[in-house]
């Protein structure tokens, strides 16, 4: 059964990463840093491949398993944080929570939503807590963003743009044979850009029809999914909003969410905002806490998928292990991933491409 936030609110939450590969450093160091604040813990780590076990224990000291059944009978562990490939995570949610585990899951959640409901139906039917990794929300701009949108100081939200214009050589296409295929890994939007459409429709209303959308599976690259993507939508909030992806863009330019409301707009370029201003005063424009996203934007994700700072990470992990401890919801829950996978997958229908044509 899950560790009850009585019995876990006086100790650090012991956390076991399933899939040993690149993201899994970033988890890890960062609950090696709140192992320090006492908040969290990692205690093992899971992975088929013997190489990456051997690694991962030689890094980080820490017991690894060839599978994820034999993490889950530990009981020195109280969650499990996902970071294997897109296609598995919805399984690998369901199996946690049967086994009482709490999860954190990378994004997304899953790469299709009936995976992605199953998933959430697990963790609700063995009282476990879903969260996911949007580090981004934590972003001290962001939140600015949206304290200023919900207390109506952009007026009516009119249009949003999230865009991704990265690259991705067929190197890194080849560096796993899951990646670009439909089964575990999809293209630029599944892969590359969840972070920055989950911001979109955080900060700007969910997507309520998918209006038209174009992918170019393949183009450039040999794979099988999309590695140039574009889509427009109708939000909630009665905005038109667009979805633009490509891993072909040399050498990598900045993402970029761009805001427009009546009464106040934004832009953000990597984690940067750039621009932000609103007709009637909103705290001051620029707040110092911006200054640690903008510098963070010299790293280049554009070019290099791990080039990337953990304080994001940290504050996510942070925010579930503290959620596990106090008993309430995380600040992302499972509810919030399952919106990203469901725009997702609208895309694909639209766009008529892969597993997902209508």
């Amino acid at each position: 059964m899950a560790a009850s936030s009585g019995q876990i609110k006086d100790r650090p939450v012991r956390f076991g990463i399933v899939g040993c590969g690149g993201i899994a450093g970033i988890h890890a160091d960062a609950l090696k840093a709140l192992e320090k604040e006492g908040i969290a813990k990692l205690a093992g780590g899971a992975d088929p491949s013997e190489a990456s076990r051997a690694k991962f224990t030689e890094k980080w000291s820490v017991p690894t398993f060839a599978t994820l059944d034999e993490m889950l009978q530990r009981d020195d562990i109280d969650a499990c944080t996902i970071t294997s490939p897109s296609g598995m995570h919805g399984e690998q949610v369901v199996q946690c929570a049967k086994a009482g585990k709490h999860v954190l899951c990378e994004k997304p959640l899953d790469l299709k939503l009936a995976k992605a409901d199953a998933a959430i139906a697990a963790a609700k039917e063995n009282g476990v807590t879903l969260g996911g990794i949007f580090q981004q929300r934590f972003n001290p701009a962001v939140q600015k963003v949206r304290r200023a949108i919900d207390g109506g100081y952009f007026g009516k939200i009119v249009l949003a743009h999230c865009e991704t214009p990265w690259y991705r050589s067929q190197a890194y296409y080849d560096s796993g044979k899951w990646r670009g295929t439909w089964a575990l890994d999809c293209g630029v939007l599944s892969n590359q850009a969840p972070h920055v459409i989950d911001l979109l429709i955080w900060l700007a209303g969910d997507v309520e029809q998918l209006l038209c959308a174009a992918c170019d599976c393949g183009k450039e690259r040999t794979i099988e999914a999309e590695t140039v993507a574009v889509a427009s939508a109708r939000l909630t909030s009665g905005a038109l909003a667009t979805i633009t992806g490509t891993t072909l863009a040399y050498d990598g330019l900045p993402q970029r969410l761009m805001i427009c409301g009546t009464e106040g707009s934004c832009q953000f370029s990597a984690d940067a905002l750039e621009f932000f201003k609103t007709r009637q005063p909103f705290e001051q424009e620029i707040d110092a806490a911006d200054e640690t996203p903008r510098a963070l934007a010299a790293e280049s994700r554009a070019s290099d998928p791990l080039a990337m700072s953990n304080a994001g990470h940290m504050a996510n992990i942070r925010d579930f292990a503290q959620a596990l401890r106090e008993g309430r919801p995380p600040a992302v829950t499972g509810e919030d991933y399952r919106k990203v996978t469901r725009v997702l997958n609208l895309i694909y229908e639209t766009a008529g491409v892969g597993p997902f044509t209508k």
